[in-house]
């Protein structure tokens, strides 16, 4: 299969060499002619910073803010001052050259100003609405608070954990099987396109992303099918980078990590080049991130293993690189046409298997890894067209290919967590060289969204309506070609209608429905044959057979609706109801057939879309100085989609999760200010298929019941802003003899202006503490150690 390597590697360096550079700095107290048009806020100022070669240091969020079009000859404080007019923002000068925007304190609220809150815009619910508007659990991460993090770790996964409740505490690993939110699966979408394979879960995806090219990320918790099937425990939209003419920028940004344990050996260093801008009706926007990690080690100071998960391998021992570019031509005034493209090269390069024997799991240096390295080669396309109808509606027609090839690590030969490896064809009693698998998926397709205005009905109402066409294509073999599971092809079709109104200017209702029809083909193939080794030789456990493979077609109706009361400009509640899906991972089932009495038919397997119902009631209370929201939910679902580690078996049944979540924020000064987050989850199903919940789910599920994470954000020394924090995850003891123990760590992270740019430190685990991963050690159902102290230090300056 064609990679596409050279074509994209070159259309991304292309888009960054067109780029153009700033133009030379003047100085900030001699007016300028300045101007700018109405648009984002954070555009308007970065325009402004590049033009009087200020260093900006944003405390705050200002995704979603505007600002008016600004044409006059000011200097830079006039200039300042006039955009954050009304916006509750202010400005200071640090230094000559560098400035801090905060929030306006409350104690100027006091003496008269006012704040205007940002009107945050949400897409992933295939219109872009209000967020104030929405739950108040929705949640938009912007670049600021990105940024922010970014001192302590590139992993996006880590910069959600910190900022969202419900999601789970992440495993370290390269794998997202353990990624669930509220107990359930993770839909996840870069600009609105599924990255999700459900026939055959690939299990990388965040980890995946380069976070350098990603402008905010939207979550929205809970059950949702707008998107298709997977979000059924929430739904996580990535927003990459998009280039504004006018506002030009290179960015160069790189840091180095390193465990003090032992700071050579695990040497880590990233580069990131960057660059966005525009040229006339052309915008553009690009990234280059390449990165390679040493080793990685425990609190205790012991290597950590690359592999500790059999075959879903780790961040150590590596080389990536990711490019990105997106490009966009505006044929008229409200329309548009882009191209974006993302390519990923990651390969590990494994030195020892683990020891299972050990607890936690140990690096087996007696037994050296000879096999092929795990490794991910992907690249992702999507084009389309934004338009302005006028009555008809706005909205955008996205064409997408998705190309991904995940080859996992050799993973050993293990009685009770891997009894059984792919044996040569010709010889049973002997193990394939090349055994390792691979999942190679193909996924494409057509999305239409538009929102059409009916004011002539109802003032404010809004019809948002639109379909899908998707195909997917899934291949599961090893390294030397041969199928492993069935090989199988999709189609999907799918429609959806959506109403949305303000009902006065105290309540906000919204619906909708969509209907999903799925064309399932699932092919003949040679499951190939197994052993095992006794003793240390191999002997033949399972004898090669053949599958049948079939047809079918399955189908999900899903609807929504809520309801968002704004009873003072300050305090929301919502009260909302959500349906979501998932089909089942067939390829799992079909390379276990023959396996524990798993049939060798298709047609014997009852497979069906399982439809989870999600209850949801949420708060928010936004004051001057303290900000809080909180959730309480239930998800239900008839038909489940389980796969139970210990039993090595999935299952399909009804089940039951309840929760609730928990934030806060309070201002103690206009320079430090202190927050929580806090989840609760735990779930039930019928275990035996009688109708009654009977048992828990399995920690692979959830983890832990409960998550608190506490920070302190705080500004010392006039410019270093400082952030402490510290998770702390409850055991789990709901399953017998499988405990999953408790964790509690800190961090710290720091940015300081200098040289015109930002420096940034971050400590991960600063206490070194040892811990058991939650969410590693319940996947497998063994101990996994969690990682131990790590440092990292960077620099980023954009030109």
């Amino acid at each position: 299969m064609s990679r596409l390597w050279g074509t994209t590697a070159l259309v991304a360096t292309l888009m960054m060499a067109t780029v153009p550079m700033a133009s030379a700095q003047e100085g900030t107290t001699t007016p300028q002619q300045i101007t700018i048009a109405a648009g984002d806020l954070r555009v308007a100022l970065d325009q402004l910073a590049d033009q009087f070669g200020l260093q900006l240091i944003v405390q705050g969020d200002l995704s979603g803010m505007s600002s008016g079009d600004v044409s006059a000859t000011l200097d830079a404080r006039d200039a300042l001052q006039l955009l954050l007019t009304g916006t509750g923002y202010q400005f200071e000068f640090i230094t000559d050259d560098s400035v801090r925007i905060a929030p306006v304190s409350s104690g100027a609220l006091e003496n008269g100003g006012t704040t205007v809150l940002p009107e945050v815009v949400v897409s992933a619910t295939r219109s872009r609405r209000s967020i104030k508007s929405m739950s108040p659990s929705v949640v938009v991460i912007g670049r600021d608070q990105i940024e922010t993090q970014m001192a302590k770790s590139s992993d996006i996964t880590n910069v959600i954990r910190n900022t969202v409740p419900g999601f789970m505490f992440d495993d370290q690993s390269l794998i997202s099987s353990t990624e669930t939110f509220r107990g359930r699966d993770v839909q996840v979408l870069v600009d609105g396109v599924s990255r999700n394979t459900p026939l055959r879960n690939t299990s990388r995806i965040l980890s995946m992303i380069d976070i350098a090219q990603v402008e905010n990320i939207e979550v929205i918790p809970g059950s949702n099918a707008l998107n298709g099937d997977g979000a059924t425990g929430a739904t996580i939209n990535i927003i990459t980078k998009t280039g504004e003419v006018g506002n030009n920028s290179f960015v160069v940004d790189g840091h180095v990590t390193s465990y003090t344990d032992d700071i050579d050996d695990s040497f880590s260093p990233s580069l990131t080049l960057s660059g966005s801008g525009g040229v006339g009706a052309v915008d553009l926007a690009a990234s280059v991130t390449a990165s390679k990690s040493g080793d990685a080690f425990d609190g205790y100071g012991n290597q950590v293993p690359s592999d500790a998960m059999l075959g879903q391998g780790g961040f150590d021992n590596a080389e990536d690189l990711n490019l990105f570019g997106k490009a966009g031509l505006t044929v008229a005034e409200g329309h548009r046409l882009f191209l974006s493209s993302e390519v990923v090269r990651f390969r590990q390069d494994i030195e020892y298997y683990p020891d299972l024997t050990t607890d936690p799991v140990s690096v087996d240096y007696d037994n050296p890894y000879l096999a092929q390295p795990l490794e991910d080669e992907s690249q992702y396309f999507t084009g389309g067209y934004e338009y302005d109808f006028g009555k008809i509606g706005t909205g955008d027609l996205k064409l997408f290919y998705n190309d991904s090839y995940k080859q996992a690590a050799r993973a050993d030969y293990h009685a009770s967590y891997n009894p059984a490896l792919v044996a040569l064809a010709n010889s049973g009693a002997v193990e394939d060289p090349l055994g390792q698998s691979v999942i190679d998926t193909v996924k494409y397709g057509v999305k239409l969204s538009t929102d059409t205005s009916l004011d002539p009905v109802y003032d404010g109402l809004t019809l948002t309506w639109g379909g899908d066409l998707t195909h997917d294509d899934i291949k599961y073999r090893t390294i030397s070609g041969r199928d492993i599971g069935a090989p199988m092809e999709q189609d999907g079709k799918a429609v959806f209608a959506q109403l949305s109104a303000p009902v006065t200017q105290f309540v906000d209702l919204s619906g909708g429905v969509r209907y999903e029809k799925y064309d399932l083909t699932v092919k003949d193939f040679l499951r190939p044959n197994y052993m095992r080794y006794n003793a240390g030789v191999g002997q033949a456990i399972l004898a090669a057979a053949q599958y049948t493979g079939g047809n079918t077609t399955y189908s999900a109706v899903t609807y929504n609706a809520s309801a968002v009361v704004h009873w003072t400009d300050r305090i929301d509640t919502s009260l909302s109801y959500s349906e979501g899906f998932s089909v089942p991972d067939v390829g799992a089932y079909t390379r276990r057939a023959g396996f524990n009495g798993v049939p060798m038919n298709f047609s014997a397997l009852d497979v069906e879309a399982s439809k989870v119902k999600t209850y949801e009631l949420a708060a928010r209370y936004n004051g001057p100085d303290f900000r809080t929201t909180g959730a309480v939910y239930m998800s239900t679902n008839e038909r489940g989609d389980t796969f139970d580690a210990s039993t090595n078996a999935l299952s399909q049944q009804k089940e039951r999760i309840i929760g609730a979540e928990l934030t806060g924020e309070y201002d103690v000064t206009e320079d430090t200010y202190v927050g929580a987050l806090a989840s609760y989850v735990e779930g039930r199903y019928d275990s035996n298929k009688n109708g009654d919940l009977d048992s828990w789910l399995p920690n692979n599920r959830i983890p832990s019941p409960f998550r608190f994470t506490g920070y302190v954000d705080s500004y010392v020394w006039g410019d270093l802003n400082m952030r402490f924090d510290g998770t702390y995850t409850a055991p789990r003891t709901k399953i017998d003899n499988k405990k999953v123990k408790s964790s509690l760590v800190f961090n710290l992270m720091g940015n300081y202006p200098v040289l015109g740019g930002t420096a940034r430190f971050g400590v991960e685990n600063i206490f070194d503490a040892s811990y058991e991963n939650p969410a590693a050690s319940a996947l497998r159902g063994y101990s996994v150690a969690g990682h131990g102290r790590t440092v990292t230090i960077g620099f980023r300056r954009e030109f």
